[in-house]
């Protein structure tokens, strides 16, 4: 029934896919509403799935790593609607049901490929700890991406003078910086506690060094460009496009401890 209902809910996603391509081709703002309804629908039954899943030990994103892009999907879409019923940027979507489209096909399309069974040299309560800290911080990134982006769409369209059509429905500057800063500030603080409860998490239960995990590794790049990006914002004042620039790369850097670390061993292997 799981792989019935992420079947549905990739079904859905697709229409809010589908959306943002027609918007982007035809610089025209359309679906919009349909797409937002069908990505509600989308993440009712993504939920489900994951529910049902929870039961099965083999299915902790921790060790399969097509469950770790299906629970990122899911928070992703969480994490647009909370901030579309903060901010109503319905422009935002343009940018993130594609992340979630693209996150749910690659865990439905890889989903038990790859799983196995917690080692007992770390099934512990860390897990409850770790994983939720990290999954909800990375979940506020996407979202941080999409302002970023948005930011420097609307600058260049602001420039050029050409604000026609997909440019006119880009909010004002400063909300694209503000939904990026604010993304950020929320996302930033679980990361961290995330990336201290794993580390006393290895510590705790192997005894041994983790740094030498790829994706902690890449985990600790992401956290220290972020904390840069923080520290020009709040320090030197930097806003705009330099900061703009720093989320994009940062959020490239989450993508590929997901999308490759976690096969190279260590900690995060999701390889039996």
């Amino acid at each position: 029934m799981d792989i019935v209902l992420l079947r549905v809910a990739l079904s859905l996603y697709s229409i809010g896919l589908v959306h943002s391509i027609v918007t982007i081709l035809s610089r025209k703002y359309t679906m919009f509403r349909v797409s937002l309804a069908a990505v509600i629908g989308g993440l009712v039954c993504h939920a489900a799935a994951i529910a049902l899943d929870a039961g099965e030990p083999v299915l902790m994103p921790l060790t399969d790593g097509y469950a770790s892009f299906s629970y990122l999907a899911a928070l992703a879409a969480l994490g647009y609607l909370i901030a579309y019923a903060r901010y109503r940027i319905a422009s935002l979507s343009v940018f993130v049901f594609p992340v979630v489209f693209l996150l749910t096909f690659i865990a439905y399309m890889g989903r038990h490929s790859s799983a196995s069974s917690v080692p007992d040299a770390i099934a512990s309560g860390w897990i409850y700890v770790h994983l939720p800290l990290i999954f909800l911080g990375y979940a506020a990134l996407p979202v941080s991406f999409a302002g970023s982006v948005m930011y420097l769409m609307q600058e260049h369209g602001l420039k050029s003078k050409h604000r026609t059509g997909f440019y006119e429905r880009l909010p004002a500057l400063e909300v694209c910086d503000d939904l990026a800063y604010r993304s950020l500030a929320i996302g930033f603080p679980l990361i961290t506690l995330g990336i201290v409860s794993g580390a006393l998490w290895a510590q705790a239960e192997l005894r041994a060094f983790w740094g030498s995990d790829l994706t902690v590794i890449l985990s600790l790049l992401t956290w220290f460009i972020y904390l840069l990006l923080i520290y020009s914002r709040l320090i030197n004042g930097w806003r705009g496009k330099r900061a703009a620039y720093l989320a994009i790369i940062s959020f490239v850097c989450v993508l590929a401890s997901f999308l490759g670390a976690g096969y190279f061993g260590g900690f995060h292997s999701f390889t039996p």
